[in-house]
C-alpha cells in the first residue's frame, strides 16, 4: 500500500512538472522601454522584432520584406493611414519554435519609428504568438518563457481580462491631481513606451488635462507618420489589481484614430509600469499574473531639459526633432533640426538613443551639450528641472 501510494504521488509531480514544462526561453532586449526579441520568418536569419502585446497584427518593414523576396499585395484596412502589403502563409520562428503556421503579415514602412526610437529594426509582434500560447516575461532577467496554453508560472496576483481589439483590458482606478477618483479599463500594452496614457475620448470627458497640475505637450507618431499632439501631467495614483503606483507622470492622447482614440478604453498601461512586474498572459483563458520584481518602486522620472531627440534618416546622426516652450531648451535658444553632437564631453557615437533621454530625465542636475546650428557649433549647458513639477 505504501508504495502504491508513493508511486502515486511520484506519478503526479511528473504530470505537474509536464503541465508546467516551458517550450522554449526566449533572451530578449530591452531597448530603453521596448522588447526587442529575434524572430525568424519563412527560414530567414533572426531578425529584431518588438514583442507587443497591444499588436494584433504582425507587421515586417518593406524593405525587409523585400530583401527577403516575400510576395506582397495591396492590403485595404479600416481607417489606417499607413499603406499596409498582405503577404499570406508565412512561418514564424522564434529560437527554432514555430510559433504557428500559415500566419498573415503585413508590410509597411517602419523607418519613422526607428528614428524615434533609436535603432534599426525589422517588425512587430504580439497577438499571432499571445493567442495560442501562456507567455511568461521575466524584466528581472529579461527572458521570456512560451509554455503550452494553460500552463507557466501564476505566481504573484491573478486579474483577468478582457479582450478588446485583440489586446488584454485590464480595470484600473486613477486619482487626479484635484484629488477626482475615476475609473476605467486600461489597454495593456509592452509596446507602449509610456507609464499610464490617458485615450482622447476618456481625456475629454473628464477634462484630464486640466487636472494633471502642470502639464507640457509634445507630438508623438505610431505606426503612422502622422504626428498626434500628446500632452504630459500628473496624477497622485494609480491602482490596478491590488498594486497602487503613487506620484506617477502620464501622457494625455489627443488622437482621433487608432488605438488611443478607442472610446470604450480608458487608456494604456505602457512598458514603464509593466516593467516593474513579471507578467504571465494566458489570453485563452484571459488571464494574467503579475508579481513585483527588483525594478518596482523605482522612480519615474521625465524629460527635464525640453529636448525630444530623435535620430535622421540614416539613423546616425542625433537630431533636435522637438523644443519644448518653456523649458530649459526653449530659454538657451535651441533650435528644432538642430545636431546634437556631444553629451558631457561624450560624441553622440558613444550614446544609444535611450541612454540620452535618461540624462534629460535628472531634474536637478546639469547637462553640457555641444550642438550644430546651421552649421556652426556652440556649446550650452542646461540645468535640468521637470516640466510637470
Amino acid at each position: 500500500m505504501k508504495k502504491f501510494v508513493g508511486l502515486f504521488l511520484l506519478f503526479g509531480m511528473i504530470q505537474s512538472f509536464a503541465q508546467i514544462k516551458k517550450i522554449t526561453s526566449i533572451p530578449f532586449e530591452l531597448f530603453g522601454d521596448h522588447m526587442f526579441i529575434k524572430v525568424s520568418v519563412d527560414d530567414s536569419e533572426p531578425l529584431d522584432f518588438i514583442f507587443d502585446t497591444g499588436s494584433g497584427l504582425t507587421v515586417i518593414d518593406r524593405n525587409v520584406a523585400e530583401s527577403l523576396e516575400l510576395v506582397k499585395r495591396e492590403a485595404q484596412m479600416n481607417k489606417a493611414r499607413s499603406r499596409f502589403e498582405l503577404i499570406k502563409h508565412n512561418k514564424i520562428e522564434i529560437k527554432h519554435f514555430l510559433m504557428e503556421a500559415n500566419i498573415n503579415v503585413y508590410a509597411t514602412d517602419l523607418r519613422h519609428l526607428e528614428m524615434s526610437l533609436g535603432r534599426d529594426f525589422d517588425g512587430i509582434f504580439g497577438y499571432d504568438l499571445l493567442h495560442h500560447h501562456t507567455v511568461h516575461i521575466d524584466y528581472d532577467n529579461l527572458t521570456m518563457d512560451i509554455y503550452d496554453h494553460g500552463n507557466g508560472p501564476k505566481n504573484g496576483q491573478a486579474i483577468p481580462f478582457k479582450l478588446s481589439t485583440y489586446i488584454p483590458t485590464i480595470p484600473g482606478k486613477v486619482i487626479l491631481n484635484n484629488g477626482e477618483p475615476h475609473e476605467g479599463r486600461f489597454f495593456v500594452m509592452t509596446g507602449a513606451g509610456g507609464t499610464l496614457d490617458f485615450n482622447s475620448p476618456y481625456a475629454k470627458e473628464w477634462d484630464v488635462i486640466h487636472k494633471t497640475g502642470k502639464h507640457y505637450s509634445y507630438f508623438v507618431k505610431g505606426l503612422s507618420e502622422n504626428e498626434t499632439e500628446h500632452f504630459e501631467g500628473h496624477v497622485i495614483s494609480f491602482e490596478f489589481g491590488d498594486q497602487v503606483v503613487e506620484d506617477l507622470p502620464i501622457g494625455i492622447s489627443t488622437a482621433t484614430s487608432g488605438i488611443q482614440a478607442d472610446k470604450k478604453v480608458a487608456g494604456i498601461i505602457g512598458n514603464r509600469i509593466l516593467r516593474e512586474f513579471n507578467i504571465t498572459i494566458d489570453v485563452p483563458d484571459k488571464m494574467m499574473w503579475i508579481e513585483k520584481n527588483s525594478h518596482f518602486g523605482e522612480k519615474l522620472n521625465i524629460n527635464s531639459a525640453g529636448i525630444d531627440v530623435a535620430l535622421d534618416k540614416d539613423l546616425r546622426r542625433f537630431i533636435i526633432h522637438q523644443v519644448i516652450e518653456n523649458s530649459p531648451a526653449s530659454e538657451a535658444g535651441i533650435k528644432v533640426d538642430s545636431e546634437l553632437l556631444k553629451v558631457n564631453g561624450k560624441e553622440m557615437k558613444e550614446y544609444a538613443l535611450p541612454d540620452v533621454r535618461k540624462i534629460f530625465r535628472r531634474s536637478g542636475e546639469s547637462v553640457d551639450l555641444v550642438i550644430s546650428e546651421d552649421g556652426a557649433e556652440r556649446a550650452v549647458t542646461l540645468q535640468l528641472i521637470s516640466l510637470i513639477e
